[in-house]
């Protein structure tokens, strides 16, 4: 019954195939003869149609030639993170009075680029230290200056002239000590304090509104750079063989699952995690892509072996033999147009083939339903010697 189900499932597909030139059971004009006849002509040799519909009932499906391992691999969670260089959180490290907020959520900024403005009490009070200390400074400094001439007269007594110069240098200390806190502050002038961007980023959040109290722990600006992120597994127990840093991966994401990363495993945990019993291991991507957001999940596989130790391969089910050649389908000049492109093909391990020849990485062919299309092109040429 099962072999009676596929019969007429291929029967109707290649229906669809063989009455593109005109409809069912109709007759086709002389033109068409021509046509056709000139479109196997040439460069539209070995090319299959098929309608969109017959395409979608078949599974025929398309994506791109890639590299890995042929040890086998294992997929595993994972989440798309930033990474912790490549955020900022900024806010006062006193507390203080937001009176000016300068960015907006989704403003691109530069390093040293003013975000807002604080005013803070606890500043004012280093300010009015550093005020009294540079009056006491000026008056101790005209003392020693005093202590000075009297001494080269021989009017004044060297300890008092000891005394003015310890004094001079203490003050001066105060006054060095008070600027440097007033520079760690970030402070401006009357109590103020400047919040920068300490990173070229994107403001991804503002926790604070004008008259709204800022404080330490609690960040009023986060600024992230969002072409610095990595990828984050956890690998179970039992597949912990398989890891080691530098080992090649293949990350894909639920949000884009036509999008294929390679990357390579630079960090691997030296302790599993005891809650979820999972080795954590961290993937750098290659080249990553500009849709990537923190929080994103997919999976990362696990190919085996170095990066470069990975070949171009191709899953079984993309591989056809057409008149004792070895080919695999990719995409013809016309919309759901098929062409076989023949290849050399070297070891297989699990579902892939090896590619020697024939194929180039990242080249769009079908990874399923190959045997569709070889049954249609069959077909095909079958109908086209019995026309002629």
């Amino acid at each position: 019954m099962s072999r009676m189900l596929l019969s007429s499932f291929l029967f109707a597909l290649l229906g669809s195939a063989c009455n593109k030139g005109g409809s069912a059971g109709g007759p086709v004009q002389d033109g068409g003869h021509a046509d056709e006849a000139g479109h196997r002509d040439g460069e539209h040799e070995n090319e299959v149609h098929l309608s969109a519909e017959a395409l979608e009932r078949a599974g025929v499906r398309v994506a791109v030639a890639e590299r890995r391992a042929l040890t086998g691999g294992v997929a595993i969670p994972a989440e798309v993170q930033f990474e912790p260089s490549s955020t900022a959180h900024v806010g006062p490290l006193v507390p203080g009075r937001i009176t000016r907020v300068s960015v907006v959520l989704g403003d691109r900024v530069r390093r040293g680029q003013l975000l807002g403005v604080v005013a803070s009490s606890d500043v004012s009070t280093a300010r009015a230290r550093l005020d009294q200390a540079r009056a006491r400074l000026a008056a101790a400094e005209s003392t020693l200056r005093r202590q000075q001439q009297l001494s080269t007269e021989g009017i004044s007594a060297q300890r008092s002239l000891i005394d003015a110069e310890a004094q001079v240098g203490e003050l001066r200390a105060e006054v060095a000590g008070v600027r440097r806190q007033l520079s760690v502050f970030g402070s401006g002038s009357a109590g103020a304090l400047a919040l920068t961007a300490p990173i070229d980023g994107v403001v991804v959040a503002v926790h604070g509104t004008l008259g709204e109290t800022a404080t330490p722990d609690q960040p009023a600006f986060i600024i992230t750079d969002p072409t610095k992120v990595w990828v984050r597994g956890n690998v179970p127990e039992l597949e912990v063989a398989r890891v080691q840093a530098g080992s090649a991966a293949i990350v894909r994401l639920h949000a884009f699952p036509d999008a294929v990363m390679q990357g390579t495993i630079t960090y691997v945990a030296p302790a599993l995690d005891e809650r979820t019993r999972s080795l954590p291991v961290r993937v750098t991507l290659q080249a990553p892509d500009a849709r990537l957001r923190s929080g994103l999940f997919g999976s990362v596989e696990l190919v085996g072996g170095r990066a470069d130790d990975r070949v171009l391969v191709v899953p079984v089910d993309a591989v056809a033999t057409l008149d004792g050649q070895t080919v695999v389908f990719v995409p013809a000049d016309e919309p759901n147009s098929f062409r076989a492109q023949p290849v050399a093909l070297g070891r297989r391990a699990g579902g892939f083939f090896e590619v020697r020849s024939g194929l180039e990485e990242g080249a769009r062919l079908c990874v399923s339903g190959a045997f569709t299309l070889k049954s249609a092109l069959r077909s095909d040429a079958l109908s086209e010697g019995d026309e002629h």
